[in-house]
């Protein structure tokens, strides 16, 4: 048995664990998602007093219902595309930890 077939398990974990935490190897094509902020009119007492203050934030509330979905979808696709960023680079290691010419 080969030094490298007893440590693969070790240093794979080592691997995956440095690469979770280096920001070097966080994404090749980093994913910013910004999270909105709630409307400022749901905490204003007189926003429920008069009509227009109300369809005034009624459409703020849209906006940030709008931007909170596109952020939603913004955190699964990092989500995913770090997932798989992963695998490839683990998958990666593994191939050269074996001793073949991965590329």
């Amino acid at each position: 048995m080969l030094l490298r077939d007893i440590l693969k398990p070790a240093v794979t974990l080592l691997v995956l664990a440095v690469a979770l935490q280096s920001p070097a190897a966080w994404s090749e094509t980093t994913i910013i998602c910004t999270k909105p902020g709630v409307p400022l009119c749901m905490g204003d007492t007189t926003t429920f007093v008069s009509a227009d203050k109300m369809a005034s934030c009624q459409f703020e509330v849209k906006e940030y219902v709008d931007k909170t979905m596109d952020y939603l979808r913004c955190l699964n696709e990092e989500n995913t595309s770090t997932g798989q960023e992963l695998t490839r680079n683990v998958e990666r290691f593994n191939c050269r930890l074996s001793g073949r010419n991965c590329g």
